[in-house]
């Protein structure tokens, strides 16, 4: 669904991506809004202000300030797509200027505009990471809806940071001005753990799930996969920090294997659980993407997924529902598609209806596991 986002810099048309059939769900919300008004009412931004935007997830932020010319910080392949093909039906000034990192380490923002991340440890070690590029006088502004933003969030900031100040509530929404007094300089990241019963350790960066132990889900998927053979290619989709494809990859030492997630800190933390664990890594590929877009049909024999049922702070299924799709299509004849999946999920007719069959492979109290073949 396209919608009007009216605010005092500049009205754009705003949809979200991928697109979506649940018309409840738009690209922007109230901490969007408040953002930008509480910009507009205490700041006068100039031509020549520096500005930077963090986790603008479709473009509200990024393209509402485009006069200025903002760099928009992402971790997210999906949200740079959305904001790019949102630019695209809007008069802007600029082209948008989308980094999943920052190269010039001497630049000096004068603005930092934050949609708060649904992970803590993120924002953390996003702070950290911007410290060296503030000067004294940056203004930090974090947004977010209240029921997004717990206690701790403010407990981080003025124990790590510095003192906050708080605006009121308004449409279920706050916006948090920091003033960094305490630069962090030292990331703690990548951490790892030791896979249990295994000597792999699995490397993740702070936007990464289950940063510090195997989780019950992937689990479950790794004691109840079946052997096959004559598996020479896989692909490990929504790979995180790359455990399932490390695991298979000792399973089947001759596949080459892609690792393939929608975020940049996925990607690098799959690619050092990898180096660290695999001998030859000339086998295995790296790919931050929009699911399989782009992916040879009829060219692999195993995908696996842990597919995502969250867009940020959203519920929704329809990222996983592009991956069903994109894996028939990616799958040769013959080939096996297994996912897990949380057992409250929608997902057994939408794949069942994909692939014409759906067999249940294990199921416990909280997941199901199922095998797709092609």
């Amino acid at each position: 669904m396209q919608t009007k986002f009216d605010n005092n810099y500049h009205s754009i048309l705003l949809k979200r991506y991928p697109i979506s059939k649940n018309n409840s769900l738009q690209a922007w919300n109230a901490a969007d809004s408040y953002l930008l008004e509480y910009l507009q009412s205490n700041f006068s931004l100039e031509e020549n202000n520096k500005i930077l935007i963090v986790n603008d997830a479709f473009g509200a932020l990024t393209l509402s300030l485009n006069y200025f010319n903002p760099i928009s910080l992402t971790d997210s392949f999906m949200s740079r797509k959305a904001i790019e093909l949102n630019a695209q039906t809007n008069t802007l000034y600029h082209k948008p200027n989308i980094a999943y990192h920052l190269n010039n380490s001497s630049m000096k923002f004068d603005f930092i505009l934050i949609k708060s991340p649904k992970i803590l440890d993120y924002l953390d070690e996003t702070l950290t990471y911007l410290s060296p590029y503030t000067h004294e006088k940056t203004v930090i502004l974090i947004a977010g809806m209240v029921k997004n933003m717990p206690k701790t969030l403010w407990n981080l900031l003025e124990n790590r940071f510095g003192p906050t100040k708080t605006s009121l509530t308004k449409k279920k929404a706050k916006v948090i001005q920091l003033k960094i007094e305490n630069k962090q300089n030292q990331s703690q990241y990548p951490i790892h753990f030791v896979q249990e019963n295994t000597c792999l350790k699995i490397y993740s960066f702070a936007n990464v799930f289950s940063k510090k132990t195997l989780d019950i889900g992937t689990r479950f998927l790794l004691q109840n996969t079946p052997d096959f053979t004559e598996i020479n290619s896989i692909i490990d989709l929504g790979c995180g920090n790359g455990i399932i494809g490390v695991n298979l990859a000792l399973k089947y030492p001759q596949a080459k294997i892609s690792f393939v997630d929608e975020s940049y800190s996925a990607i690098k933390s799959a690619q050092l659980t990898c180096q660290e664990n695999l001998d030859n890594t000339n086998l295995y590929q790296f790919n931050i993407n929009d699911s399989l877009t782009g992916f040879t049909s009829n060219s692999t024999d195993l995908i696996v997924c842990n597919p995502p049922f969250h867009q940020s702070h959203d519920l929704s299924i329809d990222t996983a529902l592009k991956m069903f799709q994109q894996s028939f299509t990616t799958l040769v004849k013959g080939g096996r598609f297994i996912v897990i999946a949380n057992r409250h999920l929608p997902y057994y007719s939408p794949l069942k209806r994909i692939f014409n069959n759906c067999k249940t492979l294990a199921t416990n109290r909280k997941f199901n596991l199922f095998i797709m073949i092609k």
